[in-house]
């Protein structure tokens, strides 16, 4: 099963915590994302993480991240973005 990151936003001191989408079974995804998300295959044919949001529903694909910040509020970042956004907590 794959742990949940607890982030730092760089360089502000807040707490987040992250999940990577890998195509896990709904029963491995933490209890926030399973609130708010659902897989589906698109058009062409890939797995898809869709987000419903009330702005619209929001596509994460295989190892993009979800990252749900303090006031529940969850936005999706590529794996480069998370490398240059946030780093592990300590």
């Amino acid at each position: 099963m794959d742990p949940v990151l607890h982030l730092s936003r760089r360089p502000l001191d807040s707490g987040l915590l992250a999940w990577q989408f890998r195509g896990q079974p709904f029963h491995q995804w933490p209890s926030w994302v399973q609130g708010c998300c659902s897989l589906q295959r698109g058009v062409e044919g890939r797995v898809e993480l869709r987000h419903d949001r009330r702005s619209g529903a929001q596509i994460v694909y295989l190892d993009e991240w979800l990252v749900r910040d303090l006031d529940g509020g969850i936005s999706f970042y590529t794996d480069a973005e998370m490398r240059r956004d946030f780093m592990p907590a300590r």
